[in-house]
């Protein structure tokens, strides 16, 4: 199968979130879309990862088969891993077209550690007004918990994506300056002092070797 196109992985992430919306289910994208409609370039998106925000003491796994129960569009892969408790899902666009969707919840019990973003600080940006979008500093931070993650990790197939996340922070960092945004602005304020803290120290670890970032991640204020 040829790569996606944006427009394939959005129209992904529009049936999801319609799904969700009619429970009444707040979410917002992350990942390589959310960068992608914030003005990332570097590459296209891939799959979509979507935090459901108020889940209704749903899980995972219970809020991908709300998705399959709805339209039969979504379908469940097995994992490739022997051990997975989970199963994959995914959107079916047309023959032999398929796009991965990961849904995911916030807290510090998820392995992410995905923090919880208030329905008021959810953003959409033009001229994708349809796509609701976790706030551009709290997106960037995660990108660089990837890259701290992936960069320690013990799996070949982490290491081998920490390439492609400089890549991404390198372009997520100059659009966040570019937008002027800040920790200590209203707009951040939400976010839990615990997650910038430990965000504080990946910046930390992120400058010794890129030092030439310092400014642009002084300009942030983290």
């Amino acid at each position: 199968m040829s790569s996606l196109t944006p427009k394939e992985v959005r129209k992904t992430a529009r049936a999801a979130v319609t799904i969700f919306d009619e429970y009444g289910m707040s979410c917002c994208l992350f990942g390589s879309l959310a960068c992608h409609i914030y003005g990332m370039t570097n590459r296209n998106p891939k799959d979509v990862d979507l935090v459901v925000l108020n889940n209704q003491k749903h899980d995972a796994e219970d809020l991908k088969q709300i998705l399959v129960d709805e339209d039969d569009r979504f379908y469940f892969v097995a994992s490739v891993n022997p051990d997975a408790t989970y199963q994959v899902l995914w959107f079916l666009l047309g023959p032999g077209r398929s796009c991965k969707v990961d849904i995911l919840t916030t807290g510090k019990s998820t392995s992410l550690n995905i923090p919880r973003v208030p329905v008021t600080r959810v953003l959409y940006i033009h001229p994708y007004d349809d796509l609701p979008v976790m706030p551009l500093l709290a997106l960037l931070l995660l990108k660089l918990q990837g890259w701290t993650d992936h960069r320690h990790s013990q799996k070949s197939h982490e290491q081998k994506r920490v390439r492609q996340d400089v890549a991404d922070i390198k372009e997520m960092l100059k659009i966040a300056v570019e937008d002027q945004v800040h920790i200590d602005d209203q707009e951040s304020k939400w976010m839990p002092r615990s997650f910038v803290e430990q965000m504080t120290d990946r910046v930390d670890e992120y400058v010794r070797k890129f030092p030439e970032s310092l400014d642009d991640w002084e300009n942030l204020g983290v």
